[in-house]
Parts: structure tokens; sequence; C-alpha cells
């Protein structure tokens, strides 16, 4: 049996002020305000920002660094940790040479070179996820006539003041597959109908608005393999988000009772880059993309790093098997280690891509952990804290962190979860026509209807606490969940 150390940095990632663009109703679609340090989107702007959030991921990997009991040692992010006031960098060069993500690798390479030891062991870190786009001039962007044009057509749609629409609570759920609780039964039917008017005609709207998209938002993170006893630097995988969630930016925020952009990229600006996956998805040059990799020494094995819808929509389990005997660019090989750096994501038991004896590890920067994704019964009633158990037909260790807003009082969560596959299973290739009904992977067994892991239930949790004011992230910067072999 392998041994791993895990650490999952867990911190509210998302935007502040986070709200439902209509209350009461199932819109899946929110307002919200993004954290950053840059004042402008000036290239010096831009890399002040990166530089503060580059530091501190350093000073939290250096801060778990002596806590490692393994040799084979993982660091990971949640999505939207790189991210600037606007949402995505804007595609300029920060030190007159690099495009924000290309810096943010660069720093990184040479960063963790610096750091870490000449020691044998084998490290891996996530740097869950970074929100870039394809302009360069966001003022001159923001007041073109196309974009106005798109804002007045919105607002023409949604109700006559938005003012009545914030919610009250305290707290808005992600909703990050398109499943929202019914809205409150205490309404009246005219005004439920009225919702549903209204949440048809913004459905409509923002499809065609991703069908003609006025801009191209990248979320985009690497994987850093380095044994500093065998490589001399780094080795970098890239990976890319191929599914584009309602949340994964915010539609802008509501003033004097109308929607604007205010000075962001909006969900309704913007689309993803296209991906497919019908020649598989693993790595084949320096330059990919894709989630699947096979790290230097290892021999025929993959490992995989999904960002958060994607884990949803299966992208992983989609490619087990891909051959290049059967039309794939290169083979697919068996997934040894899934890692789902998330925004209100958890590990589901049909996206497990994981082949047996294997792991699968999330660290999330935008939910809390919910028993099943149907019904969103929270795990420790809504509190923080540790727990073993079956979410969403998964077992897992997992720990769950709550916060509260610094600036708007809000309650955030984040969380990691840790699960092993078992032994005794074959994980097939998959057929669309099954979607969420292709084979599952088994990460537990029964006695007495009790479910159990020894590989699971080797491990224990521990919260190493890294809280601290900062005008990065709506809340806190966080603390640390390492997971590691009792």
């Amino acid at each position: 049996m392998e041994f791993y150390d895990f650490v999952a940095w867990s911190l509210y990632t998302g935007p502040s002020e986070f709200n439902k663009i209509l209350d009461n109703s199932d819109c899946s679609w929110y307002t919200g305000v993004w954290n950053g340090l840059n004042q402008d989107t000036s290239p010096a702007e831009i890399k002040k920002d990166i530089d503060v959030r580059i530091d501190l991921v350093i000073s939290g990997f250096m801060n778990v660094l002596p806590r490692f009991n393994t040799k084979d040692r993982h660091f990971v992010l949640p999505e939207f940790f790189f991210h600037c006031a606007q949402g995505p960098y804007p595609n300029i060069k920060v030190d007159g040479i690099l495009s924000p993500f290309e810096y943010i690798l660069a720093q990184f390479e040479k960063r963790l070179n610096d750091c870490i030891p000449t020691d044998g062991n084998c490290y891996g870190i996530i740097i869950g996820s970074v929100l870039t786009s394809n302009i360069d001039d966001y003022d001159v962007f923001l007041k073109s006539p196309l974009v106005i044009e798109r804002m007045q057509e919105l607002n023409s749609i949604l109700p006559p003041t938005l003012q009545s629409s914030i919610p009250s609570s305290t707290y808005t759920r992600w909703n990050r597959i398109g499943h929202s609780p019914s809205p409150s039964q205490n309404l009246m039917g005219a005004e439920l109908s009225q919702n549903a008017i209204i949440d048809n005609n913004l459905k409509v709207f923002m499809a065609e608005a991703k069908r003609n998209p006025l801009c191209t938002v990248h979320n985009q993170g690497a994987y850093f393999y380095f044994n500093k006893s065998e490589l001399s630097k780094p080795a970098i995988y890239r990976y890319s988000k191929q599914n584009e969630s309602t949340i994964d930016l915010t539609m802008g925020t509501i003033k004097n009772g109308a929607l604007t952009h205010n000075g962001m990229i909006t969900e309704w600006m913007c689309n993803y880059p296209s991906y497919t996956l019908y020649r598989g998805d693993k790595h084949t040059a320096p330059t990919s993309h894709n989630a699947r990799f096979t790290p230097p020494g290892v021999v025929k094995i993959d490992y995989g790093v999904e960002i958060c819808l994607d884990h949803c929509f299966q992208r992983l389990r989609r490619t087990v098997g891909m051959k290049e005997a059967n039309g794939a660019l290169t083979d697919n090989y068996p997934l040894q280690k899934h890692f789902i750096p998330s925004g209100s994501c958890q590990i589901l038991d049909y996206s497990v891509a994981a082949n047996n004896n294997s792991v699968v590890f999330n660290a999330d920067g935008c939910g809390e952990i919910c028993l099943d994704w149907v019904n969103f019964q929270p795990i420790l009633d809504g509190k923080s804290g540790l727990w073993k158990g079956i979410t969403c037909g998964v077992y897992t260790q997992s720990v769950q962190s709550k916060w509260n807003g610094s600036k708007d009082g809000k309650i955030y969560y984040s969380h990691s979860q840790l699960a092993f596959t078992t032994d005794a299973y074959t994980l097939d290739g998959f057929d669309n026509t099954l979607g969420t009904n292709n084979i599952k992977a088994r990460t537990y067994k029964t006695i007495d209807g009790t479910p159990f892991n020894p590989s699971t239930d080797n491990y224990q949790a521990q919260i190493i606490p890294f809280r601290t004011d900062t005008p990065l992230f709506a809340a806190t910067t966080g603390e640390l969940h390492h997971y590691t072999p009792q």
C-alpha cells in the first residue's frame, strides 16, 4: 500500500456580496463582487495582486513542509484562487514579457525550486485555477456599444427594480450544476408565475449570449511535479476547465434598482474556449491543457485534474480506457491520482475515474459538503469540523470550514475531501448513452451495513490554522487541511 500526504487550502475564493439575481426563484444566476488588491488593470497593479497571492501560497506551503510524513506529498489550492478585482486577469504583459498565467507559472517554477529541498521526496503542487481573459483594455471594452447594448437588453427582461430582489439571508447556496431548491411555498401563485416568466426569459437571453460571446475567459491551472533529487526543475502540467458554470463569474451588481457590470467581466459577456474529448484527454505536448498526464518516472499510470463542473460532468470518467489503437491521440492510462480543485463541488460517485487502489482528493473554495446532490442536506448541520462517511455515494474523510465575510457579514463555506477506491473492481470505459448510470468506482465495502475502506480509514485530518485578514478574498486566508496516515 502506498502512503501519501495531502494538504488542501480551505478558504473561500468566490466573490463577496454573493446573491441570486432574483430572490425566491429557481434562477441560477448570481450577483457579486470579486476581491483583489489591484486598483486598476495596469500591468503594475495586476503584477502586485499576483505577487501577493504567490507569496501567500509559498507561505502556506512552507507552513506544512515540515509536517509531511510520507515521500509522496501534495499541496492543493481550490478553484478561483487567482483572480483580480475585475474577475479574470486582462490579456496584458504584467512584467513587460509574460501574460498573467505565464507569469504565474514562471514565478512558481522559480519559487518552488528555491524552497523545495533535495530530499528524495515527490511533491505535487496544484494551483487551483487562474481566471484570465482575451481583453487587454477593460475600460474600453466595458464602454463599448456591444457591452452597453447587451446590458440594456438584460435589464429590460429583469424586474423594473431589483432592489427588493436582494435576499435577506446571510447565506446563499452556490448552485453548481443548475439544480435549485423549489421557490418558497408561501409565495402567491401570481408571484410564482411572474418569477417563472422572468426566469425563462433570462435563460433564453443567457443561452443566446453564450452563443455570441463578446469575449473569451479561460479558467486554467497547473500541476507542478517535482522530485528535486531527480529533476533539475519542476515538471509543469497545465489543465483547463471545459464546462462553464453559471457561477464561474458573476452577473455584476445591483445599483439604483438595475444590473450593472460594475467594472467586471461578467457571465453575460463571455464564454470559455471549446475543448473536445473525442480523441482522449491526455497531455501530448508541454503546452497541452488536458486533464490527464503521466509524470516523469511513472509508468503507464495517469494523474488527473478536473476543475469543479468538469467533475460533475464526468470529464475524466469519460476517457477511462481510451487507447491510441482505437483513435485516441495517445493511450489514456488508468488513473492513480484524481484531483478536484473546485468552487462548490465535492467527490461524486458517478464521476470518480480512479483505478482500483487509487486516490481521489477534493479542495473546494466555495461550498459546504452535502450528503447527496439532490436534497443538499449538509453534513455537521452546516457547522465546521471533521466528518467521515458516505457523501454523494463516496466514502470520504472530510473537513468542512465555515467563514464570515469580512465586509458583507455573509456566511461562506469551503471544504476538503479524501477518498480511496477499493481493490475489488474494474472501471470500464464510458458509454455516453448511460451517462451517470455508467459503472461507478467503488470507494467502500460494508460489514453489517457499516461502510469501511482500510485505506481511507488509515488517514486522519488535521486542521492547521492559517487565518489572517486579507483584501484578497471575501473572508480570511482560511485554514490548511492536512491528511496524513495514522
